[in-house]
Order: C-alpha cells, then structure tokens, then sequence
C-alpha cells in the first residue's frame, strides 16, 4: 500500500475518525486492532456485528485510503506451481521461500511506481512483523539496491523497517486490502470458494491498483542464477537462502 508522506498524517486521522461511530471504546482496548480474517469471519473486534456492518465497515475504510490517494501493489505466488517450479529449474531439495520471491518482484514494481512520479520521490518500506522472514527480506533488500542494471532499486532508501501492526492504523488498513486481493487472486486460480462479503473488497482494490509485471521475469531468472551459484560455491550444503553474491 502506497502512501505518499504528505497524506500519512491524515490518513491516521480519517481511519481514526471512521472508527468511532462503531468502536466508541477503541482507543481504551489494549492491543485494539482491525484484522481483515476477523472481520470476515465475525470474530475478535467483530464478534456479534452483522456481515452488512462489517463490509459497511471494511468499504469505509477502503474508501478513506482511496480518498487519500493511496495505491495498492501486489504480488502472489501459488505454492504448488511455485514448488513445482522449483524442482524444474533447481532440483529436489532446493528451498526459497515463496514470500522472499513475491517480495523481490513486489519491490521492484515499487520502485518502478516511485520513478514513474514527478520528481521520482524515494520511499521506504514499512511492513508488518514477521519474525520468519525479517532476516531474509532485510538482505533481499540489501542485495536489490547493490545491484547492476534493471533490477537495483533506486528509489527505496534505508532498510526495511518491521512493526507492531496494533500501533498502526494504516498498516491495519493494509491487512485489509491485503486479504481483498489475496480473496481475488484465490478466484482466479479457483482455490478457494467464493464468498459475497467478498465482492466489495476486491471491487475497492480494483480500483487503486496498480499494475506492473515488466521485471518478473528478469527476478525469477536472477533467483535461479543465484541459487544455482550457491549451489555451486556450497557443495554439500543445502541451498536455500538468496545469494549474496562474491
């Protein structure tokens, strides 16, 4: 989810504000957080509130993020074809995981949407924790802007940084747009059956997406030539981590 800095502030404000009429006490709730699952589900801070309050809900806020002019990113990886693939191009034995790939594509399509703006602003990655791959996003992001040609990244600054998501309203707002476009990508591949509350979600996110798959290739075949190196400088180890390189 892209926002711009100069909308951050009030785009806490209005998703403060759009919390109110239906969560008086919210701020009085310790560790309060607005997770996309429960909502679908009706469960946590949605337990007991209709499923047509909760997509009232879940569009209100959709709808603050569009005011505010944010753009929505993504990328997916279906783990079968994903693992499959992998046998292919590596061998058996050979893992990476599927998050470090959606990420090293997901970063380059975010730093292709930076330069395509006036001025070509720097951004900088703030993400939910996630204690598994913490340490493999951090050097992905480090290898990615220490590279040569199309794939460096030019415009995302710093390191990554990983935060407690109850602390932060947009990252909240984040997770629910994130589990719209995970719902949308399940009806393209037909993995999971679909659901009416549902539909609003991934209408929302239809309409601030932006769309960029020029590197994917490129990404796919520079993680095949750093495995297969690694492969090489470690024989007898099992391979698995993205390479560094020399």
């Amino acid at each position: 989810m892209v926002v711009c800095e100069d909308r951050w502030q009030g785009l806490e404000h209005s998703l403060k504000r759009a919390l109110e009429p239906r969560f008086p006490e919210w701020q009085k709730v310790e560790n309060f957080e607005i997770h996309g699952a429960d909502l679908r589900r009706g469960v946590g801070q949605f337990a007991g509130m209709s499923v047509a309050d909760r997509i009232a809900f879940r569009d209100e806020w959709m709808q603050v993020g569009a005011d505010h002019d944010i753009r929505l990113i993504f990328r997916s990886v279906h783990k079968k074809a994903y693992a499959s693939w992998l046998v292919k191009e590596l061998g058996k034995g050979v893992i990476v995981n599927p998050h470090i790939v959606a990420f090293a594509m997901l970063s380059r399509c975010v730093d292709n949407y930076l330069s395509s703006l006036p001025g070509k602003p720097l951004g900088m990655l703030i993400s939910d924790e996630n204690k598994e791959i913490v340490a493999d996003v951090e050097k992905s992001i480090q290898v990615f802007r220490s590279l040569e040609g199309s794939l460096r990244l030019n415009q995302i600054v710093e390191k990554g940084f990983f935060i407690d998501s109850s602390k932060s309203l947009p990252l909240q707002l984040c997770d629910l747009f994130a589990l719209s476009l995970r719902k949308r990508i399940e009806r393209f591949w037909g993995t999971a059956p679909s659901k009416p509350i549902d539909d609003s979600g991934i209408q929302f996110c239809e309409k601030i997406l932006h769309n960029d798959n020029q590197h994917d290739t490129d990404v796919l075949n520079w993680l095949k030539e750093s495995e297969r190196s690694a492969i090489k400088k470690r024989p007898g180890v099992s391979p698995g981590s993205i390479d560094t390189g020399p």
